[in-house]
């Protein structure tokens, strides 16, 4: 399946190509920005809603397995409001990484998330 390049930033880890974007988004009323992350091919797909403290996975490639479930899971390093490519190397890098991710469970997403926090994201 092909990917929508028009709008997206790119960015190169570990020799793959990774398309980003950052959007309000629609399913809250437009109360929070979400930062995607995903490949070319989509199996590598995340979501980090701006200012939380987790990442939600929606794709089959996940810390080194291909099979993962999507899930939420704790975002280890510090969050920003701060989008910038380099925060978004880390990302990548950590859920491609063989390090063991901090599943959440039993929770709303809308427990997680600050409406009042002021997005700020750089291109």
């Amino acid at each position: 399946m092909a990917v929508c390049k028009k709008g997206k930033r790119k960015i190169i880890c570990n020799s793959k190509q990774y398309f980003w974007y950052v959007a309000k988004d629609k399913e809250f009323g437009e109360l929070f920005m979400l930062l995607r992350i995903y490949s070319e091919d989509k199996k590598f797909n995340l979501i980090y809603p701006v200012g939380a403290n987790y990442v939600i996975c929606e794709g089959r490639i996940f810390q080194g397995s291909e099979n993962h479930c999507s899930g939420r899971y704790f975002l280890p390093c510090d969050m920003t409001e701060c989008i910038t490519p380099k925060f978004v190397s880390d990302i990548v890098h950590w859920a491609n990484g063989e390090s063991k991710a901090v599943r959440l469970t039993d929770r709303k997403q809308t427990e997680f998330l600050n409406p009042n926090h002021i997005i700020h994201y750089f291109y």
